[in-house]
């Protein structure tokens, strides 16, 4: 079973693993790590996302606090896509939200989010 398992993991037409980092250095560093063991182990990995970036805009509308940390958040990104290029890695970038992601509204808006597409609306209940 556990042979067969692996087997499994290492096709890549059957399990791709997606790593889910932010932008931080432990979180670059752990994601640098992890994507190098999973290569040592034949193990198809090609998808990034990096969660819970700032919103990007223009700097006088933004507080010093929240400028200083989206500017580190872009040196990370920026160590990410040097360390996995966006024609080998799918590099998927999405923004601090104010609320949690629950229940179907959120859920959608999240989707459209992440894919950057306009979604038909889910049918929900009344």
């Amino acid at each position: 079973v556990v042979a067969r398992v692996g087997a499994q993991l290492a096709d890549a037409d059957q399990t791709t693993f997606t790593v889910v980092s932010i932008a931080e250095l432990l979180s670059v560093y752990e994601t640098e790590r992890l994507v190098q063991q999973l290569v040592e182990l034949d193990m198809d990995v090609r998808n990034i996302v990096v969660n819970q970036l700032m919103p990007f805009c223009k700097d006088e509308e933004k507080i010093p606090l929240l400028r200083t940390r989206a500017q580190m958040q872009q040196k990370y990104i920026t160590q990410l896509l040097e360390l996995y290029p966006e024609t080998e890695y799918t590099i998927s970038r999405i923004p601090l939200l104010g609320e949690e992601v629950r229940g179907i509204r959120r859920i959608h808006r999240f989707a459209e989010v992440c894919t950057g597409l306009p979604l038909p609306e889910p049918d929900t209940p009344r």
